[in-house]
């Protein structure tokens, strides 16, 4: 069990910490939300209870007035056999003017219960004939020839089926009554089982909330230490990273200086020197330059690494961009490769750096000289589309690799087939294109295929957006 819990441990802390806190905050909010849904439930559920035993209740009021009203009717019949006096007819006059009215009220109530429905059906018959047999022996009573021999006993044999009916119908509606007090007590009894249940949930949801916050407070606490350690770390990192940046600027400088120096120096003086000495002085000069341009690309890298967008006020139209530096690249292309310039019909006026935007253009321009062999084509491209001003550069050189496009933005990344066919570079040009990208709130893209070339593409906001 020990083991499973470190595995655990282990397991979360190899979480990335965005998981972990979207985690930190599921908890307690999953918590609330599941103890608010159980307790609507509950809630909802005694509330339906509720209903029903106030709707069992009324059945039972209605039952037992049914059964009053019976015994009324009857009392008034015998009252008015007894004494022949019409005023002991009232109560039967107004049971027989009510009980309709109850029964209607009676059997819309249990309308939902088939069985008990099946009782009131048998239960309505036997009141009918209490009532016709009472209606009877009234009429009987009401007869002039009442005191006749024959109609005394038909009287008498009508009481008597009437106390019977009356037994009947007694004995139906007590059973009717007991199956109500069943049903009333047994909802009464799911009603107050919900309610402990729903105590229970409460107290429970309590404990488990603040056991969930707690914990969440705790994981919180360590993730925010955790992160907390990794910003000191990188800081530090990027503390290191600018000052070897710096200090490794500061310290190649001089010397490439002094070797460019030198080395043009040789050139001119070195008109009479052997070859051989005339190709050294040539590569001294070459790789001075290379040097020089790294370590000002190692610089630029390091001054933007990690700064956020600033806030560009100037604007300037791409198109006027674009067609100098075509311009300036005719006598470079034209050698060895075909160039192809598109603009786009329609202004295209975005707020940055011109000169930025500017080496952007030329690092994917020198990129793609690079690499396509003599006689291919070079074209520069501009669009407008929706909201942001399209640039392309396309060629139809080498291409690159589908599992080189992953890393062809990293530091210092070139191609193995770059490598192995002698092609120099720094790998640093595509970093410095996206960074200069992301500086301008842009987007760069690349789509290539081996040996038919590569299309890169820098989109930019526009200015009226």
């Amino acid at each position: 069990m020990l083991q499973e819990l470190q595995l655990a441990a282990q397991r979360w802390q190899q979480l990335p910490p965005t998981r972990r806190g979207i985690v930190i905050i599921a908890l307690p909010v999953c918590c609330l939300l599941g103890t608010v849904g159980v307790l609507m439930w509950f809630s909802a559920s005694i509330a339906s209870y509720e209903r029903w035993v106030h709707h069992t209740q009324r059945v039972k009021i209605e039952g037992r007035e049914l059964l009053n009203l019976l015994i009324n009717a009857k009392t008034g019949v015998q009252g008015y056999q007894l004494t022949r006096q019409p005023g002991f007819l009232g109560p039967y006059h107004s049971a027989v003017a009510e009980l309709p009215l109850t029964l209607e009220n009676l059997e819309n109530l249990i309308r939902d219960n088939p069985t008990q429905l099946a009782h009131f059906q048998q239960l309505k018959s036997l009141v009918t004939n209490v009532l016709d047999i009472l209606a009877k022996h009234v009429t009987l009573q009401l007869n002039p020839f009442s005191e006749d021999a024959t109609q005394r006993y038909y009287v008498a044999q009508q009481l008597e089926q009437a106390e019977q009916a009356m037994d009947r119908a007694h004995a139906a509606i007590d059973a009717f009554l007991m199956e109500e007090e069943r049903l009333l007590l047994e909802r009464q009894q799911r009603s107050e089982t919900l309610r402990r249940m729903n105590s229970f949930v409460i107290v429970v949801a309590v404990v488990v909330g603040l056991g969930s916050s707690g914990l969440a407070i705790y994981w919180f606490q360590q993730l925010h230490q955790e992160l907390d350690r990794r910003g000191r770390r990188l800081e530090a990192a990027c503390d290191r990273l600018a000052r070897f940046t710096a200090n490794a600027s500061h310290e190649l400088r001089a010397p490439i200086a002094a070797i460019l120096s030198h080395a043009q120096v040789g050139l001119l003086l070195a008109q009479e020197a052997p070859e051989q000495c005339q190709l050294r002085l040539e590569k001294i000069a070459t790789l001075a330059k290379f040097m020089g341009q790294l370590v000002n690309d190692l610089l630029f890298l390091a001054r933007y690494e990690g700064a956020s967008s600033p806030n560009f006020t100037t604007s300037f139209e791409l198109v006027t961009l674009l067609e100098q530096i075509a311009q300036e690249w005719q006598e470079t292309c034209t050698a060895n490769h075909a160039f192809h310039l598109e603009l786009a019909s329609i202004s295209a006026v975005v707020r940055g750096d011109r000169d930025l935007i500017k080496q952007a253009i030329l690092n994917l321009l020198h990129n793609a000289h690079r690499y396509t062999p003599a006689g291919g084509t070079i074209t520069l491209r501009l669009e407008v589309a929706e909201r942001f001003a399209v640039i392309e550069v396309r060629d139809t050189g080498m291409g690159i690799s589908a599992t080189a496009l992953p890393h062809i933005f990293d530091y210092f990344y070139r191609d193995e087939r770059v490598r192995q066919r002698g092609i120099h570079g720094s790998g640093l040009g595509l970093a410095i294109v996206r960074q200069i990208v992301d500086l301008h709130r842009g987007r760069v893209a690349v789509a290539s295929q081996e040996d038919q070339g590569s299309t890169f593409s820098i989109s930019l906001p526009l200015a009226s957006n």
